[in-house]
């Protein structure tokens, strides 16, 4: 959407707690010179074979990163990632290029099954190259970039923050778009663990879960919250509650945070201005959940 924006000259403000999202998204709407990209790649490329397999990383992050990697593969990608912070400024952008690149790649080199939503391992997975997968990775970003006409002036900012709790928020938004996770759905912050941990986010992957939209991870005084439920919140969560109890108080707590959210978009709308939530409904053991009544309500 940030690109979309400066491709129509629209100003932009955008806001995730994810900071694997934010680094995604302020790089595809960022601008990049082709021939300084080539500059840094070569860079890299000089140094990558003979840089250091030592990573400065807690021991929490080495240990769930080894769980996915074989002991090359991750002497490889610690090398790559030693020859990116070598050869590309740390307050560049071009250094959130690269790091977007080599974060693209990580699952293709990991043992994470193909196309699992979830984190589970394939051990039947064959091996890659990351060097080899890093320069086909690059090659597509340099010919996407190449190609891109979102060269315009408009003002783009992207914060990594809980929207929620967010005090510097525009209040003058004339269109705003989220695309929330459904309940009952995955952890967002479990898909983006390798990224995460490889480029010191955080240093346990569990703790990106904090905040997030209906994370189960939230304390929720069950007895008590459940007064604040809308009615179609309600009904759903009091359906679930014969079926499964735990995907009940997950299911409060999604309603409780999306409650929440409405009321934060509708504050930060101009008079006039238009909310567009893309959401869907799911079911859970014969209990249809209606998420997009829950949110028009």
């Amino acid at each position: 959407m940030a690109y979309e924006a400066r491709r129509e000259g629209i100003d932009f403000w955008g806001c995730d707690i994810n900071p694997i999202a934010t680094l995604i998204a302020r790089t595809k709407s960022g601008t990049f010179d082709e021939a300084r990209l080539d500059e840094y790649f070569a860079g890299i490329r000089a140094k990558v074979l003979r840089a250091s397999a030592k990573v400065d990383l807690p021991m929490s992050a080495v240990e769930r990163l080894n769980y996915w990697y074989s002991d090359e593969q991750f002497r490889k990608l610690a090398q790559l990632l030693n020859a990116i912070n070598y050869a590309v400024p740390v307050r560049s952008r071009y250094r959130s290029f690269f790091h977007c690149a080599f974060s693209n790649i990580l699952k293709a080199t990991s043992r994470w099954l193909t196309k699992s939503i979830k984190p589970q391992v394939d051990p039947h997975k064959k091996s890659v190259d990351p060097w080899a997968t890093f320069i086909t990775q690059f090659d597509m970003m340099r010919s996407a970039f190449k190609q891109s006409s979102a060269v315009g002036t408009s003002d783009v900012r992207i914060l990594t923050e809980n929207f929620l709790k967010l005090d510097n928020a525009p209040g003058d938004i004339d269109l705003l778009i989220t695309s929330p996770p459904y309940v009952t759905s995955y952890e967002y912050a479990d898909l983006h663990q390798l990224s995460s941990l490889w480029l010191g986010y955080a240093s346990d992957y569990r703790d990106l879960r904090n905040g997030s939209i209906g994370s189960a991870q939230h304390d929720l005084d069950f007895n008590r919250e459940i007064k604040r439920l809308n009615g179609v919140g309600s009904q759903i969560v009091f359906g679930l509650f014969d079926q499964d109890k735990a995907i009940a108080r997950a299911a409060a707590n999604y309603f409780l945070d999306m409650q929440a959210v409405a009321r934060r978009c509708h504050k930060l709308l101009r008079k006039n201005g238009l909310a567009l939530f893309v959401i869907g409904n799911t079911e859970y053991k014969g209990v249809r959940i209606d998420n997009a009544a829950h949110l028009a309500e």
